[in-house]
């Protein structure tokens, strides 16, 4: 049997593509020459979009695309382009708009088809090999497209210009809605989605259920501010107990998968993406502060320890994702029948593992049938036996049987780890990292993020930064697997995030300074108007149309919502009350539309919610970031000040707004005492 001959797609660099280069079908890279070609030969694209660790990517790509039938047809009637979603985000995101016309839904694989000059004539997502559920196979729907442009070509060029028409029209409202008023108060919001708590399960709404990072962040940081009343409070703190007990977690190495398939954290989709670990140490390093369960922190470190371990490159950057499936199948890698249960237990040699195997099956949920298909078990912390397991001995139980169950699951095949450096995901951890180094009461677990943290950081040029000119801000380099230039919104804002976030944590003025540069980039290069844009304005590639930056979180928050965000926290830190105008402007439109989806919105929340008035900035001693007890205080006034650190012969400290300084005083007693006493960190 020869050896399959490869596509175009040989020598690409990302995993994804790597996974469809030697497939009968002749993918090209999303190029200019792949473009060309399929303009000169005045030929249809067929465009799919997936990603490495996408399950029904998998499905698709060994029912049709390894299909030689499939194949022919496709090669003779189409130029087949594979896009890696995450290498591309905008163009994703423009054909997933398309997809919402013609499905009401969208998803990956996407599987579009183009006119030669991209317009979208037809765009669906998953299609079987067989016609079933509903669903045409893939092979009848090329051949029906393929009819239409030949039969019906003009009715086809008018579809698509109509499809054009639409998202352009769904990009930019027809009119500016200027929002009145006062942002209401955080008690309000969440009586405006009551109605929508899962008071069982804790979250909201039914399965499936997304960790919702952002929003569960916001609410964390209202909680310490004194924002959010007991009732409510206990349901966010249930919502989060009930999720770092659940199956969504992965119990025996650490991390969080994408989201549960159930209404009760239990079931996952097992993928792991690294935009999650980052959300998940945001919202936990400040819940941290308010919980009483050790199982806050069990998470953080256990996150921590998942990310070196498994998703950190020798080169300094995190990897991208991992993979939901291992050996075809999703899930195996991290699912357990009772046997296999019990016989790592007795592989450990631990004697008490295996007298208490009864008692250690209850708190992990593991029984005969199991949870999951095949009666396999998704481990779980079972929260009806807390009251057991969170006592000294039991917790010890719980972190012993850990170790043997994660001894057992190193002897199996692993999932596929995407190895590919995303600058913007990259960014986000740092920001995480950060947030662990500044919040959490635990040194064990803040020096384990920090030396995270310095090594990640000590990377940044070697993977994502062109050493900028003598005057302007660092060039990005979006992804490791391409070396064209794509000058994309998320990269500079959540590195400007990243930037500033590093200031605080090292006194470090060149953080700052890169702060600052960035930010006047983005102001300069991604705003038309009042529009801010999800790729440099004037940039040319990739060719599809250039989009208005959302509102809402999608997979990870909102970069648009974080960039309002960093203008109000700039503008304290650099007395800019231009920036602060500017974060009004802005923050009228985003108002509008998160109050109509809050638990979409967690970071236009945040940025809606922080104040821009009173006492916001802590001038303190350079030194002082060196006092443990400074750093322990510091953590719960974090959230709603900027610090900015002072050359100073004494200790002497001011709190003031981008103004006037009104509160002073020497020593780091007296700081605390009146940043205690005037109540700075609860109303403003």
């Amino acid at each position: 049997m020869t050896d399959p001959k490869a596509n175009h797609l040989e020598g690409q660099k990302s995993p994804y593509l790597k996974q469809h280069a030697f497939q009968p079908v002749d993918w090209w890279p999303l190029t200019p020459e792949a473009i060309a070609h399929a303009r000169s030969l005045n030929r249809v694209i067929f465009l799919s979009i997936g990603y490495s660790t996408c399950h029904w990517c998998h499905v698709m790509a060994h029912e049709s695309f390894d299909d030689p039938e499939t194949a022919a047809f496709l090669n003779e009637n189409f130029v087949c382009i594979k896009v890696d979603r995450e290498e591309f985000p905008d163009v994703d995101r423009y054909y997933q708009e398309a997809c919402q016309l013609f499905t009401q839904s969208g998803g990956w694989p996407l599987s579009a088809f183009l006119l030669p000059d991209l317009r979208p004539f037809f765009v669906g997502t998953y299609f079987p090999k067989h016609r079933g559920n509903n669903l045409p196979s893939f092979l009848d729907v090329a051949r029906e497209l393929s009819r239409a442009i030949k039969d019906e070509e003009k009715l086809i060029h008018d579809n698509a210009q109509k499809v054009v028409q639409t998202i352009l029209e769904g990009l930019i409202p027809k009119e500016k809605i200027q929002f009145q008023g006062h942002f209401p108060h955080p008690m309000s919001i969440l009586a405006a989605i009551k109605n929508f708590q899962d008071k069982e399960n804790g979250g909201y709404g039914e399965a499936p259920k997304f960790p919702q990072h952002a929003f569960y962040e916001w609410a964390a940081e209202q909680m310490l501010e004194g924002m959010i009343d007991k009732e409510e409070g206990a349901h966010i703190s249930k919502s989060l107990d009930r999720l770092l007990m659940g199956g969504i977690i992965d119990q025996v190495r650490g991390g969080i998968h994408r989201y549960s398939t159930d209404s009760k954290w239990l079931v996952p989709h097992f993928e792991k993406m690294l935009y999650d670990q980052a959300g998940l140490l945001r919202t936990l390093s400040k819940y941290g502060l308010l919980a009483t369960s050790p199982i806050v922190f069990d998470t953080i470190i256990n996150t921590l320890e998942y990310l070196e371990h498994e998703m950190f490159s020798d080169d300094g950057f995190f990897f991208s994702a991992q993979d939901a499936d291992s050996e075809g199948v999703e899930g195996l890698y991290y699912t357990f029948s009772e046997s296999e249960f019990e016989d790592a237990l007795v592989n450990s040699d631990d004697e008490e593992l295996v007298e208490k195997k009864e008692q250690i099956k209850r708190y992990f949920g593991v029984n005969t049938n199991g949870n999951f298909d095949h009666g396999l078990n998704v481990l779980r912390l079972a929260h009806e036996h807390q009251q057991e397991f969170l006592t000294k001995e039991g917790w010890e139980l719980i972190r012993k049987t850990r170790r043997a169950i994660l001894t057992e699951r190193q002897n199996r095949i692993p999932p596929m780890t995407d190895t590919k450096g995303l600058a913007s995901w990259n960014f986000l951890m740092i920001s995480a990292l950060a947030d662990v180094v500044q919040y959490c009461p635990i040194d064990m677990i803040k020096n384990r993020a920090a030396v995270l943290l310095r090594t990640l950081t000590d990377g940044l040029y070697k993977n994502f930064l062109i050493s900028k000119e003598t005057q302007g801000p660092m060039k990005i380099r979006h992804v490791t697997t391409l070396v064209q230039e794509q000058v994309y919104l998320e990269d500079y804002v959540f590195f400007a995030e990243a930037m500033i976030r590093l200031y605080e944590v090292t006194t470090s003025s060149v953080f700052k300074d890169n702060f600052v540069e960035t930010m006047h980039f983005i102001l300069d290069s991604f705003f038309e108007g009042q529009d801010m844009l999800t790729r440099m304005k004037g940039h040319e590639w990739p060719p599809q149309p250039n989009q208005k930056a959302h509102t809402f979180d999608s997979s990870y928050k909102s970069p648009r919502a974080t960039f309002i965000l960093l203008l109000k926290r700039g503008a304290i830190l650099l007395a800019k009350n231009e920036w602060f105008e500017r974060a009004r402007i802005l923050g009228a439109d985003l108002a509008q539309e998160a109050l109509k989806n809050p638990l979409a919105a967690g970071e236009s929340l945040r940025a809606l919610t922080y104040p821009d008035q009173a006492f916001r900035i802590l001038k303190v001693p350079k030194t002082w970031n060196d006092n443990r007890e400074f750093k322990n205080f510091l953590s719960y006034f974090l959230s709603r000040f900027v610090i900015s650190y002072e050359e100073v012969t004494k200790d002497e400290w001011q709190i003031c707004n981008w103004q006037t300084c009104e509160m002073q005083g020497t020593g780091l007693e007296s700081f605390m005492q009146t940043l205690t006493a005037k109540g700075t960190a609860k109303k403003s």
